[in-house]
């Protein structure tokens, strides 16, 4: 599950919109490509033309829950796939639909958490965006020679007007400068205590594979040790790995602050492949997960009686 189902800006920024929807697309065909080359079948959101950038409420129209939720339904009949045997990966923003599916009836096998969200989405924006703010104000030399995309800056320079909007419940702002502006929607349930992250993340009750970068500019770390304990209330097989110096798309990143988000700011971070120890961490928790439910639905010997022979019965069956 990507994160842009909530829209694009603010949520999956800083950046241009069109840059911000390459990324994302970027790192989920990625994904998905390494699973398939390992015989793992995935089901995904994608977009008729990778080349068109929706627009926001297009995006929030097609991934309505009740819509997502039956169109995979019928995937699978289709396909004859085992829903109860799938595992459900949820990538930034993209863990609060997982947990929006999983309310509404999905039960898979498992769950992996990537880089995924725990604080309410209104610290999230400020954590995006604030270190941008502190680097455009001119902190120093090396920060003064980074320049900030159009979109990041109007809203950086409208940030308060962006948090008093959240908290007044407004559906919509529109920020501008005298020759652009940028229209930014807040869907009114992101931003609900009713269906918080912490809230929602009640619902999972299958193992969980929580994998989150040290280098994330994006969510802090903070976020993968705050669900391992949310989910430790309610889950006996919780794993999580904190991956050193990975950004928010399991890229290679600097140690250093002020070279992570140079990096960010001029989209070199993006070039560079998606780690394969994340990769093959997911691919090992999947396989770990299949292999144990199949011993799980293997019977016990039936006991020798006459006439009967001694057997073992495989079920494949969730």
């Amino acid at each position: 599950m990507p994160d842009w189902v909530y829209g694009l800006i603010p949520y999956c920024g800083p950046g241009l919109r069109k840059d911000v929807w390459i990324r994302e697309n970027a790192f989920l065909n990625e994904v998905c490509r390494f699973f398939y080359d390992h015989g793992i079948a995935t089901l995904h959101l994608i977009p008729k033309n990778p080349e068109y950038v929706p627009s926001d409420e297009e995006i929030i129209t097609v991934t309505q829950i009740p819509t997502v939720y039956s169109v995979i339904k019928n995937i699978a009949q289709e396909n004859s796939y085992n829903l109860n045997k799938s595992v459900i990966m949820g990538h930034g923003l993209g863990t609060r639909m997982l947990c929006e599916i999983v309310s509404f009836g999905l039960r898979p096998a498992g769950f992996i958490i990537a880089n995924g969200i725990y604080s309410d989405i209104d610290s999230i924006i400020s954590q995006k965006y604030l270190p941008y703010k502190q680097i455009n104000s001119g902190l120093s030399d090396f920060r003064r020679q980074i320049s900030l995309d159009p979109d990041t800056s109007l809203i950086i320079q409208n940030l308060g007007r962006i948090h008093r909007a959240i908290r007044k419940k407004t559906k919509r702002v529109r920020i501008r400068e005298p020759d652009r502006f940028v229209d930014l929607l807040f869907p009114s349930s992101l931003f609900s205590q009713e269906t918080s992250p912490a809230v929602l993340l009640s619902v999972l009750d299958a193992p969980s594979l929580i994998i989150h970068g040290s280098g994330n500019l994006d969510l802090p770390v903070s976020n993968a040790f705050f669900l391992e304990t949310k989910l430790k209330q309610k889950i006996s097989s919780v794993s999580r790995i904190i991956m050193l110096d990975c950004d928010h798309w399991f890229r290679e990143m600097p140690h250093e602050m002020d070279d992570r988000i140079y990096q960010r700011l001029s989209g070199t971070c993006v070039q560079n492949p998606i780690n394969q120890v994340f990769l093959q961490n997911c691919r090992t928790f999947i396989e770990n997960l299949q292999k144990f439910k199949l011993q799980k639905n293997i019977s016990p010997p039936i006991s020798p009686n006459s006439g009967v022979f001694n057997q073992q019965v495989q079920s494949l069956s969730g």
